[in-house]
């Protein structure tokens, strides 16, 4: 072992590997998308995902973010975390619900794919946190 190297908390885990995730999603995509059509309904494709400007904004923020709060500490990272899984859970079910049956306003140009893995995403942050949480020794 290192000296002087701990091994991340479940919250900086999530918050560092998550935001590298997204950040790389986002730098990928505006090679793909570059500027143009910043927040049109329909763009450029990534492999099976759609991709414009605004939705790899996000990507890069959200992973920007998520980074800073990992290395911030636990309670950073636990809410990045967090709130991560709940605007990348609403992005999806938007996605599905709202952005389908109302094409013109899908201003982060989500296709099905895009959806799927917002999903995913905000179901993987949720139970690693909440797996986390679950092995943690009562407070007497």
């Amino acid at each position: 072992m290192l000296s002087g190297f701990a091994p991340l908390s479940r919250g900086r885990q999530v918050a560092v590997v998550f935001g590298l995730i997204y950040t790389i999603l986002g730098t990928v995509g505006f090679a793909v998308s570059g500027f143009d059509g910043f927040a049109a309904p329909r763009g450029d494709t990534l492999t099976i995902f759609e991709v414009n400007p605004l939705q790899n904004l996000v990507h890069l923020a959200l992973g920007w973010w998520m980074v800073n709060a990992g290395f911030r500490g636990e309670g950073p990272g636990l809410r990045a975390g967090w709130v991560a899984a709940v605007v990348l859970g609403l992005l999806g079910l938007a996605g599905v619900t709202w952005f389908r049956a109302e094409p013109g306003l899908n201003f982060i140009n989500s296709n099905a794919a895009v959806d799927i893995a917002h999903l995913v995403s905000a179901v993987t942050i949720a139970g690693w946190l909440g797996l986390g949480a679950a092995r943690r020794e009562p407070v007497p």
